[in-house]
């Protein structure tokens, strides 16, 4: 069976440059093709198995997350991909659904993995279920959009209460008074935040609170559609909707062009992420912009830091948002 040293005989390069190309590091395009050819022709097939019992490292990071069909979730997982490969690691992925059982089932079932670390966006467990499950396994682990309390590992959040202050500020400088709020499950750490803003504003501006104008549930289209037809159903119905993700935007949007109302004319929409697809609209709608490439970045920063040994105290960073009017 070939090995590494003799893909790096046969290409005239040397054993480090054959690896960083191996795991998807930048090598000079002058390499790049006789190690391909060396690999074609030697039959070259890499062991992680034989690396990890020399390294006790497996070369994986896991990835807990909720959904891979929201483009927040994906342009992380892009930018995090790309940061981890150039440094010798591979993601192993599993989505839970926003299915508290799952959740539970798939950090088990990552840690078991004997993955080095993890990327974490908890949703509904608790620090004690946490903390029972990754007891016996302590490994580098980066909370990500989301934190469980009482949880001290290093953080990476966007600010969730100031972009959705910002952006009820705007409509209700626009003259709208009846603003309602489309956003996720009260146990969702962002919902949450969201809703401190939207409360906030509303406080600023004193205007009175109506829980009527408030709509929850799954972050997903139907949350969106189904919240803004009982919205319009109201005997004071609101003007304008701040919609807290992306599928719930469309939703929204979806609902309202099949009422007959043509947004932002007959009713304001202020939409979350995907800037590219609401500028498109005509008229384009406003649109909160988290700052997605930078979070991916710095939690495979973080991460990576505490894989070579980094032992300072957790780290929370919160990155500003990009509202788009």
């Amino acid at each position: 069976m070939a090995t590494i040293k003799d893909v790096a005989r046969m290409a005239g390069v040397s054993i480090s440059t054959v690896s960083k190309y191996l795991n998807g590091g930048n090598v000079r395009p002058e390499n790049q093709e006789p190690i391909r050819k060396a690999i074609a022709a030697l039959d070259y097939r890499a062991n992680p198995h034989a690396r990890g019992l020399k390294t006790q490292r497996s070369g994986t990071v896991g990835v807990l997350l909720p959904t891979l069909s929201a483009p927040f979730f994906g342009t992380i997982l892009g930018t995090l991909d790309r940061a981890l490969r150039a440094n010798g690691y591979h993601m192993v992925i599993s989505c839970y659904g926003s299915l508290h059982g799952l959740e539970r089932d798939y950090l088990r079932f990552l840690l078991n993995t004997g993955v080095d670390g993890l990327i974490y966006f908890p949703e509904n467990l608790s620090k004690e279920e946490f903390q029972e499950l990754t007891g016996s396994r302590p490994m580098p682990v980066v909370q990500v959009d989301r934190v469980i309390p009482g949880v001290d590992t290093d953080v990476v959040l966007a600010d969730n209460t100031g972009a959705t202050y910002e952006a009820v500020c705007y409509l209700i400088r626009q003259g709208h008074r009846r603003i309602a709020l489309l956003t996720g499950s009260n146990v969702i750490f962002t919902a949450r935040e969201r809703l401190v803003g939207y409360l906030r504003a509303l406080s600023d501006y004193e205007i009175p609170y109506d829980e009527t104008l408030i709509r929850s549930g799954d972050m997903v289209v139907a949350t969106g559609y189904q919240g803004l037809q009982s919205l319009l159903a109201l005997p004071d119905p609101p003007t304008a909707i701040l919609c807290t993700n992306y599928d719930i935007a469309l939703g929204a949007i979806t609902a309202a062009r099949d009422t007959g109302l043509h947004p932002p004319g007959d009713i304001a929409i202020f939409g979350y992420d995907c800037e590219e697809i609401f500028s498109m609209m005509t008229p384009s709608l406003p649109v909160v912009m988290q700052p997605e490439e930078e979070i991916g970045t710095l939690a495979g920063q973080y991460l990576l830091e505490r894989l070579s040994g980094f032992a300072g105290p957790p780290r929370c960073t919160r990155l500003a948002n990009k509202i788009i009017y």
